[in-house]
């Protein structure tokens, strides 16, 4: 059997290129070349001894029964009923993926009555109640918000960590939808990674987001794969389910931050409800998305930053918008003080 100590020496994380400073202006070159080497050597065995033995649950439905965390979607899918109107479904999940339930709703009945009377039903037949139900499309905000409000004490999340959902509806878009009658391939979402044009302006980051030094970071996906679970081992932080088919033999592309303030910077992006990191070529930023549609500024991108945010946005999207977030107090420092693995999917 492999110890621990041997399965850390065979881990390989790579750091690109350099690490920077923040700014809200630009990433500016922190270390000298011999002190940055000495970063990554340091670097890489922190996250080689605290990633190693994380893994993520694989999205099939084969995890823990009847969570008390659900997730849902009430929204038009590719398919046109005979009336000629679009088909609308309520889709219910819990964060496992074990429980769905899913049902059609007339297009000239969504609203949030009708919406909240069949959520009841469903709640009133199920053998775990939920204490918290998630929802992740913006432009359902308000309809559901209403229909959700003050049903038994649950809490309502919007939120855009909803994975089992993204995992359920891109296997009904793959393998249900397409045998409806009405199916309309042209309305399908491509259920990737999210790489379209967003207008909007990302707000300034708030100070106490705010770190040191940052470095693009990657590991090997079979790391995640193969380790033990045990949220422990991440710190403060959150493992999504990795979606279906990857290639094993891929990097994970990641984003390290660096901080004297590591524990509390970790604690303050806990409560964010971190969605996911992106790195806009257009605008020459780095981004950082959180709850439903909240977009901060991290940094402006020079050229040379820009190049380096792209292999971090192609790698990506090899992994269907798989990456990690970690934060780390200094180079030295046995332990990362959070961990975040993280999936951008655009299925607005």
């Amino acid at each position: 059997e492999i110890t621990i100590m041997e399965r850390l020496s065979m881990v390989s994380i790579i750091l690109l290129i350099v690490t920077y400073s923040f700014t809200t202006e630009a990433f500016i070159p922190a270390s000298s070349p011999r002190t940055r080497n000495s970063l990554h050597r340091k670097t890489s065995a922190l996250l080689s001894k605290n990633i190693a033995m994380v893994t993520a649950v694989d999205a099939t439905g084969t995890g823990t029964a009847g969570t008390d965390v659900w997730e849902l979607d009430c929204y038009s899918r590719p398919v046109m009923a005979k009336n000629g109107k679009k088909v609308w479904e309520l889709l219910i999940c819990d964060s496992s993926g074990v429980f769905q339930h899913v049902e059609e709703i007339p297009s000239n009945k969504v609203n949030s009555r009708e919406v909240r009377g069949r959520i009841e039903k469903v709640i009133d037949n199920v053998a775990v109640r939920p204490r918290v139900i998630r929802f992740f499309r913006n432009s359902m905000l308000n309809i559901l918000s209403i229909a959700l409000n003050d049903i038994g004490g649950i809490k309502v999340e919007p939120s855009r960590s909803t994975y089992a959902m993204y995992q359920w509806l891109e296997e009904r878009n793959k393998n249900v939808y397409p045998t409806m009658p009405g199916f309309k391939k042209s309305m399908v979402k491509s259920g990737g990674n999210g790489m379209f044009l967003d207008i909007s302006t990302p707000d300034r980051l708030p100070d106490m987001l705010r770190a040191d030094q940052f470095a693009f970071v990657s590991l090997p996906l079979s790391e995640i794969i193969d380790g033990g679970v045990n949220p422990e081992n991440i710190g403060v932080g959150q493992m999504c389910p990795l979606p279906k088919g990857l290639p094993e033999d891929s990097m994970v592309q990641g984003v390290l931050f660096l901080t004297t303030r590591g524990d509390n910077l970790a604690s303050w992006f806990s409560g964010t409800d971190l969605a996911f990191m992106r790195a806009d070529l257009k605008r020459r930023e780095m981004v950082m998305e959180v709850g439903l549609s909240t977009r901060y500024l991290m940094a402006r991108l020079n050229e040379e930053q820009r190049i380096e945010g792209q292999a971090f946005e192609a790698g990506k999207t090899v992994l269907k918008g798989l990456h990690f977030v970690a934060i780390q107090n200094t180079a030295t420092d046995d332990e990362v003080a959070g961990f975040w693995l993280l999936r951008e999917v655009d299925m607005s």
